[in-house]
């Protein structure tokens, strides 16, 4: 009995088996990198991971306390599956200003989104995004004072959702597109790893940081 096949089909396994291995090495190490070049952008940064590998980030940018997380959706079918940046400033101070989540081109997918839960309607101003819901959960804040911050905001299309809350504001961003290439054929949602760019960050966390200062101000006067 000639052992050469079981031994050769043994080999591949283990050849196979490493690649795996490697190529699951090489995709966390790569995830966890996304953020590295904007680690300079803040006070006593603090860098994490969660549990698919994505790299997390906090630290206190112009006196606020921010915090961004990555987070892959794939839930929507026939689109090519997207990574969320979620960046959240938190309050200086707990001051009530209303909830309110605007949500621009809703599929009824976005787990990531509390407006499917929130039963309030507001009516945007002129000018605001049309293809977008908007709710609040109570009362909403002072419109007119983000007025110009929205408009500003929404001439992106990578930005998805605005999420105001008393005590943060949360922008969700597109920070990449899976490969179309390999989704198509194979279904897989493979991202590059090349890490955000830092100007690209400063200008979302800039604008996230205007529209709290706008509602803090708002409601001081």
């Amino acid at each position: 009995m000639s052992y050469a096949p079981v031994v050769l089909a043994a080999l591949l396994m283990a050849v196979l088996w490493w690649m795996y291995q490697d190529h699951h090495r090489k995709t966390r190490m790569g995830r966890s990198q996304l953020l590295d070049e904007c680690v300079s952008l803040f006070e006593s940064p603090k860098l994490s991971s969660n549990e698919a590998g994505y790299a997390g980030l906090e630290g206190i940018y112009r006196g606020f306390r921010v915090r961004m997380t990555l987070e892959e959706d794939h839930m929507t079918m026939r689109k090519i599956p997207s990574l969320w940046l979620h960046l959240e400033v938190q309050a200086k101070d707990a001051a009530t200003i209303g909830t309110l989540d605007m949500l621009m081109r809703p599929q009824n997918t976005e787990f990531y989104s509390p407006s499917w839960d929130w039963n309030g309607s507001v009516t945007p101003l002129p000018g605001w995004p049309s293809h977008a819901i908007y709710r609040t959960q109570g009362e909403s804040p002072d419109l007119q004072a983000i007025d110009s911050c929205v408009r500003r905001l929404f001439t992106d299309e990578k930005a998805k959702e605005l999420l105001l809350m008393p005590r943060a504001v949360r922008l969700t961003y597109q920070a990449k597109q899976a490969e179309r290439g390999e989704y198509l054929l194979l279904r897989m949602a493979a991202f590059d790893h090349a890490p955000l760019q830092q100007e690209s960050v400063r200008g979302l966390l800039q604008q996230a940081i205007g529209i709290r200062q706008h509602l803090e101000g708002a409601q001081a006067s």
